[in-house]
């Protein structure tokens, strides 16, 4: 302490042993010393201020995005729980369905072939349907597949192959038709 007020005291001399003219040229020396340092302080802060607000932007983005994708996630998982029970209530009979719709179009299957897959890991099962039928007018056609699309319940056609014989007014037809129900169902 004692060799700072020697230093303080040596300075003070100093200073007092110059011109007036001097001491304002140190006093405005010293001023620019501490502005040129204030304003570094200040500009580094400041970059430290924006990085932060840049930081906190950037991760408030993210977290609006994030809840976007979590109320898409819970609304897709509710719409699929839907499904699921929509599913589990369904009791389709896809050979009974087939063989209904086609008593009410005046339509003779000539071939019928049902086949149901294997549960996956929600125990979802795909039944599917094979049939041929020969000679069919165009109108009955008509009237069989209209009579599929309007099924109230999950009926998919996935193949439809028409074929016309030579020089005749009717086609024939392989349909492959599809419902999915519940193991349970």
């Amino acid at each position: 302490m004692e060799r700072l007020k020697e230093q303080v005291a040596l300075a003070r001399e100093a200073f007092g042993r110059l011109t007036q003219r001097e001491q304002l040229m140190v006093l405005g020396c010293a001023a620019a010393v501490v502005l040129t340092v204030f304003a570094l302080v200040g500009m580094f802060v400041s970059g430290a201020i924006s990085r932060a607000e840049n930081r906190v932007k950037v991760k408030t983005d993210q977290l609006t995005q994030v809840l976007q994708l979590q109320g898409e996630y819970k609304a897709r998982q509710q719409e699929r729980e839907a499904k699921m029970r929509e599913l589990g209530r369904s009791n389709v009979r896809l050979v009974s369905i087939v063989e209904e719709f086609a008593r009410q179009a005046g339509v003779e299957i000539g071939q019928l072939k049902p086949e149901d897959g294997e549960p996956n890991a929600d125990g979802i099962v795909e039944s599917r349907v094979d049939l041929r039928v020969g000679g069919l007018s165009a109108d009955r056609l008509q009237k069989f597949l209209e009579l599929i699309e309007s099924s109230k319940d999950l009926v998919i056609a996935r193949r439809l192959k028409v074929q016309r014989p030579y020089k005749r007014d009717t086609v024939d037809v392989e349909l492959t038709l599809t419902t999915y129900k519940t193991k349970q169902g």
